[in-house]
């Protein structure tokens, strides 16, 4: 096992966030507000306006390619 060592003020502010990261989930959005649904036609409409059409899809390939 490693031991760490670090100052008491970095402990107090890791304490502080992971008491408010305690706090924020918690309180999920689910909690206070409805989950939305949708139904399988709005999931394609969803899947339809993500589609990139082939100039664009061929201009990225093309960037990616050239980045390596």
């Amino acid at each position: 096992m490693t031991t760490v060592t670090i100052s008491k003020v970095k402990f107090n502010i890791l304490q502080k966030r992971a008491s408010l990261y305690d706090a924020i989930l918690r309180s999920l959005p689910e909690k206070r507000w409805g989950i939305e649904t949708y139904s399988s036609s709005r999931m394609k409409e969803f899947a339809w306006s993500d589609r990139l059409d082939v100039r664009v899809k061929k201009r990225i390939q093309k960037f990616m390619a050239s980045r390596k």
